[in-house]
């Protein structure tokens, strides 16, 4: 009950000396400049991670795709150079340069 109590002192102590600061200033006429403060660096903090976490993401995505378009060519030019499956082989091959052209355009694009 005590600690509630003090609690809330403290708190109104704190609000009340924030609201004195910003009237000495004399820089604004809201109160609560402080708190917008508080509120816009959050916001930009989020936008931030937000970005950064995006960014991370299309750099995995582009190595995954360049995984895939040179597993995809090598097991396309094995079919297709075997005779096993050369049609099969032949669009496995060409998909796959078409996927590696369309990858490193969007790296250049984006790096």
């Amino acid at each position: 009950m005590f600690e509630k109590s003090w609690l809330s002192i403290l708190m109104l102590i704190l609000i009340i000396s924030k609201a004195a600061m910003a009237i000495d200033s004399n820089s604004t006429n809201d109160p609560f400049e402080w708190l917008k403060s508080i509120f816009d660096k959050g916001i930009t903090s989020v936008e931030n991670l937000g970005s950064y976490l995006l960014i991370k993401i299309v750099e995995l995505l582009l190595f995954i795709s360049r995984i895939v378009y040179i597993s995809v060519g090598i097991i396309g030019a094995i079919l297709w150079l075997s005779h096993l499956q050369p049609l099969k082989g032949r669009r496995m091959v060409i998909g796959a340069l078409f996927l590696a052209l369309v990858t490193e355009f969007l790296k250049v694009i984006l790096a």
